[in-house]
């Protein structure tokens, strides 16, 4: 029945002499060279691919615990049967223990029928711990009460920096930075027994450094106590990533908040994907009421102006417009740029109306310029040309020539048209002064 070696490890060396277990194995058909006995950690020693079972001696059970966690940690897919001289009706198997039994109850039926049941049932489990164990996701197991590990795969050892040992010393506050303590604690407490989705969590390795990973959690009865059993996926490059998106996308939102051109994007759809802080002082909206609306339905007025017809053509022709309209909604001249993009339009704007009236201002004085330019060539070009051929013709040797009077006449009437006209310009002259 019994094909390979059987281990006995004594915790110490109190009964060393006690030969009853080892009569016992020879008794249910173990031949006297498949049976070693060692004390202590001697059995690190052994080769462990020699023995089906470990029987592991001690006077309590309950104070036993470091010594099993350690046996079953290095040697975890060997049955291990506890051998105890006291125990408790309350008793708990201590973790990594397969089963148990009172030296008093050692005689060979019941031992036989133990060893070939806990062998059997370790070949079974073995196929689900093997299956744990090569799982490519970190995972561990973790008592829900004192957080002390109790169960890890290679693949967590690996992601953590630990040997085995090493990590089943360790608790579930151990590989969290402190800061994340008291949110670790609440979440263990309030997590349903179910499979749950507790986020993502920094986690510490070995040597010191954090890293992002993502937890899974399912609450099980492990070792006979209440434990978590923890998938932890790093996805420290993956959060890292994002986060520098997420930075660089700040830093557009931040260029953009500062910009003193209205901006706003909209998708395919026609509904405002985003609006900077300047669209809503020139346009007097809250962007809150906007996101995710309409543009058409938001401002209908637009559907008759300019704004509609060079949207739609940057739009359907993939082509980037510039135009100037004026908003009648809010009574400004605006010059608007909008260009296409993969999901919809980009559109900048600024306010120019005061360009447009200061444009105005000065088309209105360069006509009154004219005006005087006008009155200065027309209205008193004339009587200077009237006025120098009267000089002409005055007769200087004879002054009380009759003729000199009507001359004279006719000199004082062009003075008083140069007058009329001189007043003119002043006035246009003025008129611009005040405009100004």
């Amino acid at each position: 029945m019994f094909y390979q070696n059987a281990l006995i490890i004594r915790e110490n060396d109190q009964n060393a002499n006690d030969d009853s277990l080892y009569n016992q194995l020879i008794n249910i058909g173990y031949h006297p060279s498949q049976v070693v006995t060692v004390v202590g950690s001697a059995y690190q020693q052994k080769d462990p691919n020699d023995y089906e079972v470990i029987l592991f001696v001690t006077e309590n059970m309950q104070q036993s615990d470091p010594f099993v966690l350690n046996i079953s940690s290095e040697l975890p897919d060997h049955p291990l049967i506890i051998i105890t001289t006291t125990t408790s009706a309350d008793s708990i198997l201590p973790p990594g223990a397969d089963d148990w039994l009172l030296k008093s109850w050692v005689e060979p039926l019941l031992l036989k029928k133990t060893l070939y049941l806990t062998i059997e049932r370790k070949k079974n489990s073995c196929n689900y711990t093997r299956i744990f164990r090569e799982n490519p996701s970190p995972m561990y197991i973790y008592e829900k009460d004192t957080y002390q590990f109790l169960e890890v795969n290679t693949s967590a050892l690996r992601q953590y920096g630990y040997d085995r040992n090493e990590f089943l010393q360790l608790t579930a506050k151990d590989i969290r930075p402190i800061t994340e303590l008291d949110a670790f604690y609440k979440i263990n407490d309030e997590l349903p027994p179910t499979y749950s989705n507790a986020g993502i969590w920094h986690h510490t390795r070995k040597n010191g450094k954090n890293f992002y990973v993502h937890i899974y959690t399912h609450q099980i009865l492990f070792a006979g106590k209440r434990c978590k059993l923890v998938t932890a996926i790093n996805i420290d490059g993956n959060v890292k990533a994002e986060n520098v998106l997420k930075e660089k996308a700040r830093e557009k939102e931040n260029i953009l908040e500062s910009i003193t051109d209205g901006f706003f994007t909209v998708n395919k759809n026609w509904e405002f994907t985003y609006i900077n802080k300047e669209f809503e002082r020139i346009l007097k909206r809250n962007r809150e009421d906007l996101l995710g609306k309409n543009l058409w339905d938001i401002f209908p007025e637009s559907l008759t102006l300019e704004f509609f017809t060079q949207y739609h053509k940057a739009m359907d022709e993939h082509v980037s417009v510039h135009f100037e309209e004026f908003d009648h909604t809010i009574a400004r001249w605006l010059a608007v740029n909008a260009y296409p993009t993969e999901s919809g339009l980009a559109i900048y704007f600024v306010d120019i109306t005061d360009q447009k009236n200061y444009q105005q201002k000065i088309e209105s004085q360069n006509k009154q310029f004219k005006e005087i330019a006008w009155v200065q060539a027309h209205q008193i070009r004339g009587p200077v040309s009237n006025l120098l051929g009267l000089v002409d013709l005055f007769n200087i040797k004879q002054p009380s020539d009759p003729d000199n009077l009507e001359l004279l006449a006719r000199v004082r009437h062009t003075a008083i048209q140069m007058d009329e006209s001189i007043k003119d310009i002043v006035y246009l002259t003025r008129k611009l002064e005040s405009e100004s």
